[in-house]
């Protein structure tokens, strides 16, 4: 618990630092985060519902604050059910035209009786003028119910190198390690090709391909750890600014291997809204989704989510 508190102190030092650089420069308001919401559920039948509520003393625009914030977590699968608590820390500055800055946090996270330190941080910038660069960190509890039963959790590091290859052509590289708290290691590699096709309208093909291994697939059932998985798939993007929102959506269909087994299906249905970032009265972001993948019992493994944001400035 020790480590924990100094955790908090240390990064909670930090969260104001960074954002007091830019707190001179601009006029900052306060606001309030509520109700924000997550729902998913899966084809196995378990489902997870987050409720978060945030005070933000320090704010700006809609991606630009520092502050903290409580979280409700409920998990069910048939007749069993798990609740936990988080709080987090954090601070975030990203620049709404380019999409790069940063996003830091730290949470404090209970489930089941076991305590976790967790983060979803990352931090993107230019490199070149036709190249960009992201670091990720992530840290959280694998959401399964043997999982959460167990204590289990991930660590995960990465890098994304962004190449804009011509004027209308975009490569994205992902690499990353995940670190398993059972002893299981999980190197993944993911890459996606844009192409424009009507840059006016924001509509873009894609071609994505994801692979990774586990490196112990003899650890208890946890989550689903196949030696090897491969997807390539062609999806369509779009993405349109209507009076200030941003509207966005893809539309994706590709094929799966787990292990030597043969191809199948897979599928990604994706949609979000954001209202205008600088807007004094409120700021809001949606998405849901739909995927079908491999999971646990088969190829035809799916879920789907809605999740939506409320900040309110004052």
């Amino acid at each position: 618990m020790r480590r924990v508190v100094q955790a908090y102190l240390f990064f909670g030092i930090l969260l104001f630092t960074f954002h007091a650089n830019g707190a001179e420069e601009e006029q900052t308001k306060q606001a309030i985060s509520v109700p924000n919401v997550y729902f998913g559920s899966d084809s196995e039948g378990f489902s997870t519902y987050k409720y978060k509520a945030g005070y933000l003393p320090l704010y700006e625009h809609g991606e630009k604050y520092t502050g903290i914030t409580y979280q409700h977590n409920y998990f069910t699968q048939g007749g069993w059910n798990s609740t936990g608590e988080q709080y987090t820390l954090m601070t975030k500055a990203i620049n709404p035209r380019t999409a790069l800055g940063y996003n830091l946090n730290i949470g404090y996270n209970t489930q089941n009786g076991h305590q976790l330190v967790t983060t979803d941080s990352n931090y993107g910038f230019r490199v070149t003028d036709s190249t960009k660069a992201e670091v990720i960190v992530n840290r959280d509890r694998v959401e399964t119910q043997n999982s959460l039963n167990n204590g289990i959790y991930y660590t995960l590091g990465g890098i994304s190198i962004e190449q804009q290859l011509m004027k209308r052509l975009t490569a994205i590289v992902m690499g990353a390690n995940m670190y398993f708290s059972d002893t299981n290691t999980r190197p993944i590699v993911r890459a996606k090709l844009i192409y424009d096709l009507v840059p006016d309208y924001g509509l873009t093909a894609q071609l994505r391909y994801r692979q990774y291994r586990d490196t112990n697939t003899n650890v208890a059932n946890n989550y689903f750890n196949p030696s090897t998985y491969n997807e390539t798939m062609i999806a369509f993007g779009a993405r349109k600014r209507i009076a200030g929102w941003v509207l966005s959506g893809t539309a994706g269909v590709g094929r799966q291997t787990v292990n030597q087994d043969p191809s199948t299906t897979t599928q990604l249905y994706e949609f979000a809204a954001t209202s205008p970032v600088a807007s004094n009265d409120y700021y809001f972001k949606t998405r849901a989704g739909y995927g079908k993948s491999a999971g646990f019992l088969g190829p035809n493994y799916f879920y789907r989510y809605i999740m939506e944001e409320l900040i309110i400035p004052f």
